[in-house]
């Protein structure tokens, strides 16, 4: 609504702005007022017939408009007195139909645009007008029942965009998109040899344009980010032909070649661990799950001890793989904009506890094990009792070990390779974790971020379990940058943290925690702090809260944990989102109690998680009135808080008292262990 305000107000003083013009009616299309956005278009196109985007933009709308109206009459026909003739109607008027309708409402703009935007005098005009075409025949063929017809229609589209937007006339980025349009549906139709030739020739461009000389190493990284799908496409194609060890290396090389790109800057060197150096990883009761996404595909590898090769599941159902992708797609989708409107309500003060995400989370978690085909992968896990997850791009952020039974312990790993280099490490470290010097930054008093009460109990219990020897503690206005990166430097081997802590999607070296005031430590500081691979264990007890609802990660997932990985930190312990205070402040104490019994992390986590999830409101009660007495007598703000909680728990009915208060998965799923 803000931006159409601001392009009436630039079109007052230019109105012959086609772009403003064309962007107005992006803005209406975003609002869902279809047939005004059209309007809008319109109006574009007549100051510049020749104005590729905005036909598409104007294809796009008919097709939706199309669509809108046919959902509305879907929905209220039902209501009408005539309720037996309007049935009948709508029975009539089925959903290939309204599919046919909005594609031919799209196809009608798209052709139109072409009249005016001639091959060889607006070459690129043409060629994206083609292409938009084949995508509009691709898609109708992936919602019929005979989707063939329309994919050999769409190849036809793209080679047709493709003799303009070709490799050598300075259009060879717009070219690359195309092909892998092309590769996608030549895929489709299973002609692999034609797709492996297209992957060939993608590449090819692709170094050519990396070896260009006047290219930075920063354009040369975000133009190799940009087209990794080239890179994740070799992966399929090694599937489909049957070559199982290429395809699990070609994965585990992108990972790292995309790590090493966000982390440490451009590199043309490339090493990665083969499948048998994997193995490393693994024993007779440890398996590694392995997902590998692409544009095309959704491919899960399981890697055993001493199996000749990985396992995949379904790796002979191409169509499947693609329609298992299309399905995690949506799914993401929703989730990241149920989790978007959550946030946004809860900074607004509204109650989260009746938002969709939250509320839907243990149904939205049973469709991603359908989806994720959990059931195969664990009949193939007998005799296993300890699981290492790689997940790749948006899987990352998704509490993927909630969706396996409680018979397993679970860590995850960014790639394999890292698991390699921390194991290394970690079998050189020899003193117990539980005996290791702590310390702990707690509670920071940060500027836009919310109070956490429980902080401050957490802290406290968690630095009492480790006296000997004596715990740091930076607490409050005293966290600031220049205090914390020096400690970090000095001789500790566990740093706890509670606080808060942002990822940044457009620039993830700038994901940070948050310190005193307006200060904060960011990913990029934390990957050049010296002395970190003294450290055993990281805790960030915080939430990761910029995740919005229209990111997706198209390369390779890096957030805070990878920047202590990289540093040599054994094993870290983190958040997936924003979780309350409370249940963190329970966990993360139990968590360390387990730790200071001789638990490794991952078993500590494992059992911590479960307490987690069977504490009832007695025992919580039990809890508070051990800690009231501990506190000093002139503490001002958790003895009143304590005293609120006990005085609510008190007043329950005693069925109230024995149910499970962090059960939901909302309280216990984000917390995961990574690193070996």
């Amino acid at each position: 609504e803000e931006a159409i305000a601001s392009y009436d107000s630039a079109l007052k003083s230019k109105p012959d702005s086609h772009e403003a013009w064309n962007n107005w009616g992006v803005a209406l299309g975003n609002l869902r007022r279809f047939e005004e956005a059209i309007a809008f278009f319109d109006k574009a196109l007549k100051i510049k017939p020749n104005y590729h985007e905005g036909w598409i933009n104007r294809g796009i709308a008919a097709g939706k408009v199309t669509r809108e109206k046919t959902d509305l009459f879907f929905r209220f026909s039902f209501t009408l007195p005539e309720e037996a003739i309007c049935a009948d109607i709508a029975l009539k008027f089925n959903n290939s139909d309204l599919n046919k309708r909005g594609y031919e409402g799209t196809l009608a703009s798209y052709e139109e645009g072409l009249k005016h935007c001639q091959q060889y005098t607006h070459p690129e005009s043409w060629g994206k007008l083609h292409q938009a075409i084949g995508n509009a025949h691709y898609f109708q063929g992936q919602g019929n029942s005979q989707p063939r017809y329309f994919w050999h229609k769409a190849v036809k589209s793209y080679n047709e965009a493709l003799k303009s937007l070709t490799a050598e006339a300075d259009l060879p980025e717009l070219h690359l998109e195309v092909l892998q349009d092309l590769i996608r549906v030549e895929l489709d139709l299973e002609q692999t040899a034609e797709a492996t030739e297209l992957q060939r020739q993608g590449t090819d461009l692709l170094r050519r344009l990396l070896k260009q000389l006047n290219r930075s190493d920063k354009s040369k990284k975000q133009l190799a980010l940009k087209f990794a799908w080239i890179q994740q496409l070799t992966v399929d194609l090694a599937v489909q032909s049957g070559d199982l060890l290429q395809a699990i290396k070609l994965a585990e090389e992108g990972k790292n070649t995309c790590l090493r790109w966000l982390l440490d800057g451009w590199s043309d060197e490339s090493s990665s661990p083969n499948y048998s150096e994997m193995q490393q990883l693994l024993n007779p009761s440890t398996a590694i799950i392995y997902w590998h996404l692409s544009s095309y595909a959704l491919h899960t590898f399981i890697l055993k001890h001493n199996a000749p090769l990985p396992i995949i599941l379904g790796k002979t159902e191409f169509v499947t793989q693609a329609q298992r992708l299309q399905d995690f797609e949506s799914w993401v989708k929703n989730w990241n904009e149920q989790y978007a409107d959550y946030r946004d309500k809860a900074k607004d003060k509204q109650s989260p506890k009746n938002k969709p995400w939250r509320q839907l989370m243990p149904h939205k978690l049973e469709e991603l094990k359908n989806i994720l085909y959990i059931s195969a992968i664990q009949e193939e896990l007998n005799g296993i009792t300890n699981l290492i997850l790689i997940p790749h791009r948006d899987l990352h952020r998704l509490p993927l070990h909630a969706i396996f039974t409680d018979s397993f312990t679970i860590t995850y790993l960014p790639s394999a390779q890292i698991g390699i280099t921390l194991q290394k490490l970690k079998q050189t470290n020899l003193r117990a974790i539980g005996e290791l010097p702590l310390l702990s930054v707690e509670h920071p008093d940060s500027e836009g971020f919310s109070i956490l009460p429980h902080a401050e109990i957490e802290s406290a219990a968690i630095t009492q379990l480790f006296q000997n020897p004596a715990p740091k503690r930076i607490a409050g206005e005293a966290a600031t940058n220049t205090t914390v990166k020096a400690a970090l430097k000095d001789s500790y081997s566990i740093f706890n943290f509670t606080g808060h802590s942002t990822y940044n999607f457009d620039n993830p070296k700038k994901s940070a925690l948050a310190l005193s005031g307006k200060e904060f430590l960011t990913l990029e500081e934390i990957f050049n702090i010296e002395n970190l691979k003294g450290y055993q264990l990281v805790s960030l007890s915080s939430c990761e809260t910029a995740i919005t609802s229209n990111q997706t990660i198209t390369a390779e997932y890096v957030g805070l944990v990878s920047a202590f990985l990289y540093q040599g930190v054994t094993d870290v312990v983190s958040t997936l989102w924003t979780v309350t205070d409370d249940a963190s402040c329970f966990l993360m104490i139990y968590f360390y109690w387990q730790i200071k019994k001789g638990k490794s992390p991952e078993v500590a986590l494992n059992k911590a998680t479960k307490w987690l999830r069977s504490l009832t409101f007695s025992q919580l009660e039990r809890i508070y009135r051990v800690i009231l007495p501990k506190l000093p007598s002139n503490e001002t703000t958790l003895r009143p808080f304590i005293r609120r909680k006990l005085n609510q728990i008190s007043q329950m009915e005693l069925s109230e008292k024995k149910q499970q208060r962090f059960q939901h998965p909302y309280y216990w799923a984000a917390f995961i262990i990574t690193g070996r």
